[in-house]
């Protein structure tokens, strides 16, 4: 029998060795592996806990007098040429292992030394205000009496607890130590004595945040910073009041900068980004900051401000309104399209997401462009609407009288600022204005421009700028106004993600049941059933209907008080399931778009009163769009969609917020689909990149609050979709080319196989990534010229099957140039490979455009294994000997050009050398000849060169790139905060670890201007993306503001171009 200890089954994150590997396992086990690579984040600290666990063991087992020789012989191992850094120094021969602690390094006239909390700078521990544990408030009287620095995030403030600490306030006052405490209006709890307290009395600075209804701060925290870098914190459930100090049931956990560092700098990280937060207001203790927080702390009591002071009046000139993340996303997006030529515009934004806000700020934007305050025209169907909208554009404007009304009566004496109902200006007489009278012209409710009162005014107007806004392009009668007003295309569409992220709608739970149902005999074509045989399958099974009423009861807590919306196949299926439930004793009912105007009107009324027994309420379409319910509180998905825009409307029917409505729960029933159906398409806009992978699915990470659950069946079905989808077979995808431009021969279309690309992937709702991420059978880069090749569009390409040749490299390749992104790359890229232009022809700037391009195929400098390195002149002509490639690569940038974003702007203001521009994406073997490195002799090529720091002498650039996400395995707090935007405009970043302040990058960093040295930073979200290496987002110059620390050091850049508002969502260090 054997004496080892079986090891218990379950999770682990043990490092594979001999030792491990040697211990006995339970009989029919076996270990699930999973590699580290060396470039990984977690590789050093995974390698640095063993060590640790090692010694310490091994420390146990060693006599005391033994063990400081002991870990001396270790630390000798890593000394460098200066000698060990740490060795321990014994107290005196005679003390056999004791080890003297240096405390504190203090001025010799200080006679005592300062006080200590209870609890060791280096440890960590659970404070529960138990008798027999040091008790909250006593260790932050110590703590306070020994930080240079100290931050408390609060949400409310009590006197009772600021006079619990006074005498330690007072002593850090009279220290000039800073102080920095953000708290909120949260509940009205704050007691406003406490905050002009802290302010007045102890010189604390304060801000907070006066949201109602938005702000989720509920942390309560401490951070005392040491310069010493024995800096501790407090996170836990104690506000700032005498019993959550002193005797309060109360939970707080002690860190630790030397055990817990990667916790405290997650803690440093997000309170910066709060403290720089527009959130987070200023409070000084002036007339006006009081009456604002009293007022605030007043409403937030009562619950609603507007019933508390219904004539309040706002002082417009002391509002300063800044954009929510994702009104900054889609104002980017605006001013990208703008940059484009595209001058009408349509933007979509689900209702109450503050679309006329959005309106009004891209406004007060284009005037500070303009250098004047525009001529605008704002259009709506109501006068309530025009109301709100002329005072958010006040408010915006920071001027309340802004504008003229142009409805019920009142005719505009200036005609500058117009706010009119679109019936006044389809009955008045079209002389009163020029049509070239107005500059701006926004129209609200844009998915009612096919009516011909809109129709007349939309044509006779012809401003600069035209923007649409609604909550949907589509109508109830199909037609799409995106397509009929604006070529097909949406210039910037919030997405559900940032919605709920901003706490704009209500949480959902999505409940993906399998409802036993085999739909895979039924007709599918073009992406959908056909309704007819849908619906008859449906009505004849009574077990599904036996599920969905089971699974009401269980998903929702009274079902006969709910408020659902069905979405079902047709009139017959919609009218059968409310019979279905109301012999359930739920009632419930159908509606159809072709009932009347006053039947609608009635039921909508009887769903949104909370007295009437009606629970649930089936439709086909009718919800779809138009319709604002917020007292929906459940969906019941009972046909398939693989649309995302029909997902999405139908989601947001029930994401409108409501009082006492918490989350939405949409319960959707998800049966054996037809082959083809596509689960991917609806589920990735739940995603916050808008890919789905197969552990997204596993391991969602979602928005506050929401949840996805998939039962087993479901998943597995799910997971099937999303592998096939994100890998789909290149036999198919030939095959589906071929069937494709067949159909446009069907349609008397001519196919012209260099713009086949772009109305491909639009036809199977495909992206780049779904061809350049794959490989052929050979391993090979799959490409779109292979594609075409295997569906019979073009004639044999030489080479293209041949192992070793040049048209086998390129084809692996080219996907590397599928991240451009911006006009004046594409247009010298095409020019270099479409004319006869020469190195002697070319400026510095285009010759580094040139070697841009051939590294991004040639990373080594040699076209064949075994020849010297190319010239730039050998290189081209190589490159112009593949038509197919080249027609390929101008196909993937319109396709890039049109999908993207962004708003480059060309670098050569500053630099008219350096062929970069802001806002664009780069790889590393572009970076690497835009900053001329290739003209160094000691390093010509880009291959190999995969440091985070490039130092170009040629061009006295320091390009720093960054990875923001340090592991996508895991979250680890130790490096997911080394590299962070603190604002839009301020980047938190580690140097190398072996950069000091007074080394000689130290230097340059600090003093790069007057050295005449230009950092310039280049940040990703993570190493790979669904094409292969993850290009770079140049973010621009940045300029040195300070730092801390050394090896690394940690220093905070200010960008000369703020961060694009998509790129900042992601790499902020708080929601």
């Amino acid at each position: 029998m054997s004496n080892k200890q079986v090891l218990p089954l379950g999770l682990y994150e043990t490092l594979k060795t001999r030792r491990t590997l040697s211990q006995e396992l339970p009989p029919e086990t076996e270990w699930v592996e999973s590699e580290i690579l060396g470039e990984d984040a977690e590789h050093i600290s995974s390698l640095a806990r063993y060590v640790a666990q090692q010694v310490a063991a091994k420390l146990e087992q060693t006599e005391a007098n033994e063990r400081i020789a002991l870990v001396n012989m270790l630390l000798t191992q890593l000394e460098d040429e200066s000698g060990p850094d740490e060795v321990f120094e014994l107290e005196n021969s005679k003390n056999t292992g004791s080890l003297v602690q240096l405390t504190e390094l203090k001025p010799r006239h200080q006679r005592k030394p300062s006080n200590r909390p209870s609890t060791p700078l280096s440890s960590v521990a659970l404070l529960t205000n138990n008798p027999k544990e040091p008790q909250l408030g006593e260790e932050i009287k110590k703590e306070l009496e020994s930080a240079d620095r100290v931050d408390l995030l609060c949400s409310f403030l009590k006197l009772t607890g600021v006079n619990v600490l006074a005498p330690q306030l007072d002593i850090l006052k009279r220290r000039g130590i800073p102080f920095r405490v953000i708290t909120t209006t949260y509940m009205g709890a704050t007691d406003r004595k406490a905050v002009d307290k802290l302010v007045q009395e102890y010189g604390a600075e304060v801000k907070i945040s006066y949201e109602k209804n938005s702000t989720r701060l509920h942390a309560k925290a401490w951070l005392f910073h040491r310069n010493t870098g024995f800096s501790t914190g407090y996170v836990g459930s104690s506000n700032l009041s005498h019993a959550a100090l002193t005797d309060g049931l109360e939970w707080n956990v002690r860190i630790s900068n030397t055990v817990t560092p990667g916790i405290l700098g997650q803690f440093n990280a997000a309170f910066e980004s709060y403290w720089e937060s527009h959130q987070f207001e200023s409070y000084t203790g002036s007339d006006k900051d009081r009456e604002k927080l009293d007022r605030s702390l007043e409403q937030a009591t009562i619950g609603t401000g507007a019933s508390a002071r219904p004539n309040l009046q706002i002082n417009f000139s002391y509002v300063d309104v800044h954009p929510y993340p994702h009104q900054a996303i889609m104002l980017d997006e605006l001013q990208a399209e703008r940059q484009k030529g595209h001058h009408r515009n349509l933007a979509v934004a689900a209702t109450g997401t503050g679309k006329t806000i959005f309106s009004a700020l891209d406004y007060k934007r284009l005037c500070e462009e303009s250098g004047k305050k525009l001529r605008l025209l704002f259009i709506a169907h109501q006068a309530e609407i025009l109301n709100q909208s002329q005072s958010a554009f006040a408010m915006v404007m920071r001027d309340a009288n802004f504008g003229e009304q142009y409805f019920g009566g009142v005719v505009p004496e200036h005609n500058e600022q117009v706010f009119a109902t679109v019936q006044t200006l389809a009955s008045a007489s079209t002389e009163r204005f020029t049509p070239d009278h107005f500059d701006v012209v926004i129209v609200d409710e844009f998915h009612h421009a096919s009516a011909p009162t809109y129709q007349k005014i939309l044509s006779y107007f012809q401003p600069q700028e035209l923007l649409g806004l609604t909550a949907t392009p589509e109508r109830t009668d199909g037609k799409n106004v995106a397509a009929e007003y604006f070529d097909g295309r949406v210039a910037t569409q919030l997405r559900l993600w940032d919605a709920l992220e901003a706490d704009l709608l209500v949480p959902f739970h999505y409940y993906g049941i399998n409802d036993a149902t085999d739909l895979s005999g039924l007709t599918f074509e073009r992406g959908s059933y056909r309704d007819s045989e849908l619906s008859q399958y449906y009505l004849a099974n009574k077990r599904r209907v036996a599920l969905i009423l089971q699974q009401i009861e269980e998903k929702i807590a009274n079902p006969r008080s709910m408020r659902a919306i069905g979405f079902c196949v047709d009139r017959e299926h919609a009218r059968y399931m409310a019979e279905e439930l109301c012999k359930a004793d739920i009632s419930a009912t159908y509606l159809l778009g072709d009932d009347s105007a006053e039947r609608r009107r009635e039921v909508i009324d009887q769903l949104k009163d909370p007295e009437h027994e009606l629970t649930t309420v089936f439709t086909v379409n009718l919800f779809n769009e138009g319709v604002d319910i917020p007292e929906v509180d459940t969906l019941l998905m009972l046909r398939p969609t693989q649309s995302p825009t029909l997902f999405q409307q139908q989601l947001g029917r029930g994401l409108r917020r409501s009082p006492d409505k918490a989350v939405l729960v949409v319960l959707d029933f998800v049966g054996n689909q037809a082959k083809g159906f596509r689960f991917d398409l609806k589920m990735r806009s739940l995603t916050r990149a808008g890919i789905l992978t197969p552990s997204e699915v596993e391991n969602p990470h979602l928005p506050p609050g929401c949840s996805i659950q998939l039962d087993e069946k479901t998943q597995e079905q799910v997971l099937r979709s999303i592998k096939e989808a994100l890998h789909p077979k290149v036999e198919v995808l030939a095959d589906n080319l071929k069937i494709f431009a067949e159909e446009q021969k069907k349609k008397n279309f001519e196919v012209v196989v260099t713009e086949l690309l772009e109305p491909y992937l639009d036809r199977y709702g495909l992206e780049l990534a779904h061809i350049y991420g794959r490989k052929t059978k050979n391993g090979k880069g799959l490409t779109f010229t292979f594609l075409l090749d295997q569906a019979g569009q073009i004639p044999r390409i030489s080479g293209l099957y041949e192992k070793g040749s040049v048209t086998e490299h390129l084809s692996n390749r080219i996907k590397s140039l599928a991240n451009v992104n911006d006009e004046e790359r594409i247009d010298v890229y095409q020019r270099l490979l479409t004319t006869d232009i020469w190195e002697k022809d070319l400026s510095m700037r285009e010759k580094r455009f040139a070697w841009m391009l051939l590294f991004s195929f040639w990373p080594k400098g040699k076209i064949r294994s075994g020849e010297e390195k190319f010239t730039l002149d050998q290189g081209l002509s190589e490159l112009r000997q593949h038509p197919y490639f080249i027609q390929e690569l101008i196909q993937i940038w319109s396709y890039r050009l049109g999908t993207d974003r962004h708003a480059p702007q060309s670098l050569s203001t500053i630099s008219p050398d350096i062929p970069l521009s802001t806002h664009a994406y780069y790889s590393r073997e572009e970076i690497f000849a835009a900053i001329g490195l290739h003209e160094n002799e000691k390093k010509s090529v880009p291959a190999g060169a995969v440091q985070g720091v490039y130092e170009s002498r040629t061009t006295d650039t320091i390009a720093l790139l960054v990875n923001l996400s340090k592991s996508e395995k895991h979250f680890t707090p130790e490096t997911m905060y080394k590299d962070y935007a603190v604002t839009e405009s301020e980047f938190a970043w580690d140097s190398q670890n072996s950069t000091a302040p007074d080394s000689r990058l130290g230097k340059i960093y600090q003093h790069h201007g007057e050295l005449g040295q230009m950092p310039l930073l280049f940040v990703r979200y993570t190493k790979e993306d669904g094409i292969g290496t993850a290009p770079y987002l140049f973010v621009g110059p940045v300029n040195y503001r300070s730092h801390s620390g050394s090896k690394p050091m940690h220093i905070k850049w200010e960008l000369e171009r703020p961060l694009p508002a998509d790129l900042f969502a992601l790499a902020r260090s708080t929601a």
